[in-house]
């Protein structure tokens, strides 16, 4: 009990500190406007939802402390009680871990970071996606091109049309295409 208890501490520390948020986003003073979310809505339903992921967490500890548990295991999990369950199979390694590839990631995320003030968020973020994918070894690449294209401008939708979260349009004549997408999109 006491492992359990140990392993459900890091869970109630940050559901506690996400507890406090919440409490912090329901003091957010703002102009309501009426058929409009304000700017409290995000805040609040992202803390609730780590909010409540934080207690399953804490339940799941203390009623099955024997299971290795833990966000990183819950696959690997799956899949071995599949393969006790149905037999046969064997169980597959994954790749040796690539520093090489670890640093190319960071450096194609840093160089999007500083980039996409520039390009703006669509042609910005659908080359990169497309250079992540293919960094991490996919090589399909019609299936890659539209991931990234689709993804790319279903974030976009999203964010600017249902979330209300300003991206970066880029800078002139970049900003052009972002404008146009946005027209096409209807977001004003």
């Amino acid at each position: 009990m006491r492992r359990a208890l140990a392993g459900a501490l890091p869970y109630a520390l940050v559901g506690g500190f996400a507890s406090y948020l919440y409490y912090a986003a329901t003091r957010i003073d703002f102009h309501r406007r009426a058929d409009t979310l304000g700017p409290d809505v995000w805040p609040k339903l992202v803390l609730g939802l780590m909010i409540a992921v934080c207690l399953y967490e804490i339940v799941r500890v203390v009623l099955s402390p024997r299971r290795r548990g833990g966000a990183t295991g819950v696959l690997q999990e799956i899949a071995e009680e599949s393969v006790a369950k149905h037999g046969g199979g064997e169980t597959v390694e994954l790749g040796p871990r690539s520093p090489l590839m670890l640093l190319g990631g960071i450096a194609l995320t840093a160089f999007y970071v500083w980039i996409i003030q520039r390009l703006g968020f669509v042609l910005a973020t659908a080359p990169y996606l497309v250079a992540f994918i293919a960094l991490g070894g996919y090589r399909r690449w019609a299936i890659n091109a539209a991931v990234s294209v689709i993804g790319t401008l279903a974030m976009m939708f999203f964010f600017m049309k249902v979330v209300y979260v300003s991206l970066p349009i880029g800078q002139e004549p970049f900003a052009q295409v972002t404008l146009a997408l946005m027209r096409l999109m209807g977001i004003r």
